[in-house]
C-alpha cells in the first residue's frame, strides 16, 4: 500500500479560518483566523472545513477496499480501469496473515490461477473489459481520491473506527497522520 499526498489547500488554517471570519464579523489576522479554523473544528462549525481541500494518490490496495473507499459519498475519485487497463502483471492483497495462516499458500495459488486464465483469456482474444471478470476482488487497484477537510474527516471518523476492515482502516489512519502532520495536528488527530 501507498499512499501520497499530491495537494493540499495552501495556509489551509488560516484560509477556514479568514473564510469563518464572515459569520463571526472577526479579526482576519493569521493567527486569529488559524484559532477561528480549529475552534470551529471543535465545535462542531464543520462547514467552515469544506473551504479546503486534499488529494491523495493511492496504491496497491485491493478492489475489496477500493469497494469500501468509493462509498464515502462525499470524496471524488478516479481508478485504474480494469476495461482499459491491461491487467496481465496484477498484484494481489492476501488477507491471511502469514505469521497465523496455513493458508497463504493456497490463496496465493489461487490468485496465480486466476491470473493465469485472465492471461489466457486474452491471448484467445477476449477483450480485456470481459476478461476481467475472472479477476478476484483481491487485485490491487490504485486511486486519485480528493475531497474537501469535512469529507476527509467523515471518511476517517467512519474507516479508522477499530469495527472497520483492516485494510480500510490502515488507509484511513494513514490519510489522518499525512493531514495530522501537514496541519501540525490542528484538525486531524495523530493515530497509531
Amino acid at each position: 500500500m501507498n499512499i501520497e499526498l499530491e495537494f493540499i489547500t495552501p495556509n489551509a488554517l488560516e484560509r477556514i479560518g479568514r473564510y469563518a471570519g464572515i459569520c463571526y464579523n472577526s479579526s482576519l489576522d493569521k493567527e486569529a483566523c488559524v484559532k477561528r479554523a480549529v475552534s470551529c473544528k471543535d465545535k462542531g462549525h464543520l462547514a467552515t472545513l469544506r473551504f479546503a481541500h486534499a488529494t491523495f494518490h493511492i496504491s496497491g490496495i485491493s478492489r475489496v477496499c477500493s469497494h469500501q473507499f468509493v462509498r464515502s459519498k462525499h470524496l471524488d475519485f478516479l481508478q485504474r480501469s480494469q476495461r482499459y487497463c491491461k491487467e496481465d502483471k496484477a498484484g494481489f492483497i492476501n488477507p491471511i496473515n502469514p505469521a497465523d495462516g496455513e493458508y497463504v499458500q493456497e490463496v496465493h495459488d489461487h490468485y496465480q490461477k486466476c491470473l493465469d486464465l485472465y492471461k489466457h483469456l486474452l491471448s484467445r482474444g477476449v477483450k480485456k473489459e470481459d476478461a476481467r471478470f475472472v479477476l478476484p476482488e483481491a487485485t490491487t487497484t490504485e486511486l486519485i481520491v480528493t475531497g474537501n477537510f469535512q469529507a476527509w474527516i467523515d471518511f476517517i471518523k467512519l474507516r479508522a473506527d477499530t469495527h472497520a476492515q483492516w485494510e480500510i482502516r490502515e488507509v484511513a489512519r494513514t490519510i489522518n497522520n499525512i493531514l495530522a502532520q501537514e496541519l501540525d495536528n490542528q484538525l486531524f488527530h495523530w493515530m497509531p
